[in-house]
This record gives C-alpha cells, structure tokens and sequence, in this order.
C-alpha cells in the first residue's frame, strides 16, 4: 500500500509541478503542453522510488529516462483531453469516498492519514488531485479498451479447468462413496439413494469396499480421481451421482462439502405480492386504504394470483400472479426483506410500505442453492479480462498517440 501512495504522490507530481519563472514548453500533445518543470519533477520523484526499491542498483541511462517520461506525460495530457470532450466527470462523494478507502487500506482514519502524508512532507492535497485524475484516467481507460476485450464461453472454461486456473480459483471438495462389483447390484443401490434413504445406512448395508470412513478429508480437484472429476465438479452439495465404472467396480458418489473463495450457499425463497403505488388519480391515503381492501379480500378466500393480476401496480410480476421467482432476500428493497424473512411460509403479510409503495406478500417456498459455478465463473472473467485489458490497454493508448499532434520541442 505505501507503494500505491508513493505512486500516487508522484503522479501528483507530474501533474501539478510547480512552474519556475525560466520554465519553458517541451512538447505539444494534442490541445495541451507538457512543461519541462513537469518532467524535472516526474524525474526527480522517479530516481527517489528507484533508490528506496533498489539500493544497490544504478539507475537507467539519464537521456533513456527522460524520454520514457516525457513519453508517459505525453500519453496521459492525451486521456486528460479524451476526458474532458467525453465529459467525464469524478463527484467530490465519489473522491472522497477514494480517499477514505485509501486511507482505510493503510490502516487509518482520514484525519490521521492526511497528517500522515504531510509529516512526510508531502501535499495531501495535490494527493487529493492526483486520485481523482487517475479516477478520470481509469474511466476513459474502461471506455477506450472494455468493449474491444472479448472472451469466449470455452476460453473462460478452458482457464478454469487449466492447471493454472486450478490453482488460482482453489475449491475443495469433501465427498464419500459406495463400490458395488456388480452393475445390477449398483442400480439397485442408486435407486435405493434416489428414494431418499440415507447414504450412511445404505453405504453400511452394501459397500463391497470395507472402508466406511467417519471423517472424510477435504480434497482439492488435482487429488481426486481423474475418473470423478468432471462429475464432482458438476454436482450439488447432498446431490447423489452414479453409477462410476472403474477397474474395482461401480461406484456411487455422495457430495458431503465443498469450501473456496468461490463457494458460495444462498439461502432464497419464492414469494410473491401486490403492490399499490400512489399516482396522479391516487394519494398515499388512497393506496394504503386500497392495500388494506385487498388483504382483507385475501383474508375472505380470494385468490392471491386473481387479485394480484387486478390490482398490482408491478408490472414484472403483475402477469404471473404477483410472483417474484427464486431470489435471495438481500436482492430486495430493506423493507421487503424484512417483511419476508420473518414471514412463515404460505402466510400472507399485513399491508407494510417499502420505497416502491405499499405491499401485502408471502413466502411459497424456502430453498438453499449453490450459486458457486457462477461465482467461480464471474472470479475466472475477471482474471481474464484484466489480463487481456492491460494487453489491450498499451495497444489503444499507442495507437491515441500516433493518431494525436505531438510536437517534442528541442530543450535550451
């Protein structure tokens, strides 16, 4: 992190150099300059980090390290300039949020950070200055290479299933199973399992392979049979697969657990629910007094999906009876979830008001789901795309530079 300051400070640097009376104009970029006050600054800042990171180490050659600078500022008045005609804007909430996680990530509040950062003998605000144009920066990046970067549903699966892939997105699985000889006895025995008996009793009463294990041990994909894989990486946490042929027999695969960074178990429900917003031709006084007259129609037997279709102001769910279709409660408005989370199931709420207006609801059903593919899949994406942004990246911004007036200016 100090180094992401460091960073920061010397872009500040380049940025906001103070200009010497003797300062002159060393190259044209675009519609902007770039001072020599800048460059003996971003220099000076350069050759302070590289001695505190590399002590024992010369420097690179004096004239190849002042035209890499030159260079750098070059590219970045060229972004600044792209910013400004797209209208690119950073908020002072947008900012200050920055800063305060900044100063979070270093372990203080914002006060102390600030006095931080001017014990050290530098300005916080120029600081301040510099987050906001790499926010600007960043932004323009986003919107220059995002939409050039493309990455395939077989390339993404490809990297997951890499060794590489493997051992970034780590997921272990806890599994146990049964091994029958025979493939009618193993039939048999699935059936028995799809039938909802327990596997432990199942197991005790026909595994052939004499090895019932109480505690099974975490494994990581790399160690399971190349025979299982594909199939426990496919299953369901509790979900029963099988038969397996191998050269021992058959077997029948239980998915007791599986922990990482990317499992992830969601707790949902299936609800639904009538809602009566205020309008034009209804006031709040209206709509609660509407909201009331349907949960009392509720309450006499009427049906909840009729009424709904009659009255609900939501037209997303208004056609299929007021159903909202499986979600986790945290998706929706506080109020509603709420409400949701502490009502049983197939009981109908009383009137209550969120931020969209007035609801009655109620809960169909409760389901745990593993959302971890997806998970897995989003962390994979991202991996990806910041590989082939970075790539993409120096590619547009040198093509910006070509495609830009630049003038160097021979230096007095």
């Amino acid at each position: 992190m100090k180094r992401l300051i460091i960073s920061l400070l010397f872009f500040a640097n380049c940025m906001y150099a103070e200009k010497a009376n003797l300062d002159q104009i060393i190259a044209i970029a675009g519609d902007g300059i770039i001072m020599e006050s800048e460059l003996i600054e971003a220099k000076k800042t350069y050759l302070k980090n590289f001695e505190e990171a590399n002590p024992n180490q010369p420097p690179p050659p004096d004239k190849f390290l002042e035209e890499q600078i030159l260079e750098n500022l070059i590219i970045q008045e060229l972004q600044i300039q792209r910013a400004s005609k797209a209208g690119v804007r950073i908020s002072d909430q947008e900012l200050s949020e920055s800063m305060s996680l900044l100063a979070k990530n270093n372990n203080l509040n914002l006060i102390d950070f600030r006095k931080k950062i001017e014990s050290q003998g530098d300005s916080y605000e120029k600081l301040r200055k510099a987050v906001k144009t790499e926010m600007i920066l960043a932004r323009v990046q986003r919107g220059l290479v995002g939409p050039k970067v493309f990455i395939s549903e077989q390339e993404l699966n490809n990297f997951i299933n890499s060794v590489e892939g493997q051992g970034i997105l780590v997921i272990e699985y806890k599994y146990d199973q049964i091994l029958l000889k025979e493939e009618k006895k193993a039939n048999e025995v699935y059936s028995l399992l799809k039938q909802d008996q327990k596997f432990m009793d199942i197991k005790a009463k026909y595994d052939e392979s004499k090895n019932i294990e109480q505690d099974l041990i975490w494994r990581k994909i790399q160690n399971i049979p190349t025979l299982f894989t594909e199939v426990i990486k496919d299953m369901k946490l509790g979900e029963v697969r099988g038969p397996i042929k191998s050269g021992a027999g058959f077997h029948i695969l239980l998915l007791k657990d599986k922990r990482g960074d990317t499992v992830k178990i969601e707790k949902q429900v299936l609800a639904r629910h009538i809602l009566i917003q205020t309008s034009e031709v209804r006031n709040e006084n209206q709509a609660e007094k509407l909201i009331n007259e349907i949960k009392d129609k509720l309450d006499e037997g009427e049906a909840f999906e009729i009424l709904a279709r009659l009255y609900s102001d939501d037209p997303g769910s208004k056609l299929d009876g007021g159903e909202l279709g499986w979600s986790s409660t945290e998706k929706y408005d506080p109020e509603f979830k709420k409400v949701l989370d502490k009502l049983d199931l197939k009981k109908i709420s009383n009137p209550f008001k969120s931020s969209f207006g007035w609801h009655v609801a109620e809960v169909l059903a409760k389901r745990e789901k593993d959302i971890s593919e997806n998970l897995l899949k989003n962390k994979a994406y991202g991996i990806l795309f910041e590989r082939k942004f970075q790539e993409q990246l120096e590619t547009t911004l040198q093509e910006m530079r070509s495609e830009s007036f630049v003038e160097i200016k021979q230096r007095s």
